[in-house]
């Protein structure tokens, strides 16, 4: 049932896209000499020049832009996709700035959820308490590597190539930041626990309405769609399958 919801989804959005715009312009109509800008590319994307100083962006007039809010950021993409990657994308936010100052933080609340089974379950000790943390938060860490190198191996050449950039690095670091709200919200409530578990249909959502702004070959477009939310759902699952099967062995 579960992958059947998939298709579905994958299907109205890929009939939802064929009228959209894949294109992201300025909001300007020319240039900073008066030229018209040039438009013909697609997945062309015009933004104030600016570059990182100091840990901050500054402009080319020197101005200093401040940083925009990671979590904001985060919630913008949940709630309206589309609009919150063209944002980020706008925000000349790095991998590594995310990765840090939203990532890592929603992976330790993960890994903190694991504790709540104290509470709602005197049968889980803290020994398997912390066992379930390590867990989560290893199959998380490692999982981001594992789906950037997979991607890198399965998909076609030109779609690598938007993948190896720092805005693909991004992509995957915010749909796996939704999966730990998502995970850990279902740790932290286990009373919805049936209604919680569907939340990762709305990171499928967002991973779909994201690859407008990748280069997939014309006739592959849903199979590097389906390929892309397969991976980045998938790679966290079986990584905590997995260990789960070893690491009560070896304690």
């Amino acid at each position: 049932m579960y992958c059947s919801l998939v298709l579905l989804i994958l299907q109205f959005i890929m009939e939802e896209q064929e009228n959209d715009n894949i294109y992201i312009y300025s909001e300007s109509e020319n240039d900073e000499d008066g030229k018209p800008i040039d438009d013909s590319g697609p997945n062309y994307a015009q933004v104030d020049p600016a570059v990182v100083n100091n840990g901050h962006i500054e402009n080319k007039a020197g101005a200093r832009i401040d940083r925009p809010n990671l979590f904001l950021l985060l919630f913008k993409v949940m709630l309206n996709p589309i609009e919150g990657w063209k944002s980020i994308r706008r925000s000349k936010v790095t991998a590594e700035e995310l990765q840090r100052g939203c990532f890592s933080p929603l992976l330790g609340l993960l890994a903190i959820s694991q504790f709540v089974e104290l509470i709602f379950s005197s049968r889980i000790t803290l020994a398997n308490a912390i066992e379930d943390a390590v867990i989560s938060f290893v199959s998380f860490f490692m999982g981001y590597f594992c789906i950037i190198l997979l991607l890198r191996a399965i998909m076609p050449k030109v779609t690598t190539k938007s993948l190896d950039s720092d805005f693909g690095k991004i992509f995957v670091l915010v749909n796996l930041s939704t999966l730990c709200i998502f995970y850990s919200l279902t740790e932290l409530l286990p009373m919805l626990w049936a209604i919680l578990i569907f939340l990762p249909l709305w990171t499928v959502y967002i991973i779909c309405r994201g690859t407008r702004f990748f280069v997939f070959p014309n006739n592959r477009q849903i199979t590097c769609t389906a390929t892309l939310c397969l991976v980045i759902i998938g790679i966290p699952t079986l990584l905590d399958w997995i260990l789960e099967q070893i690491l009560p062995k070896i304690s």
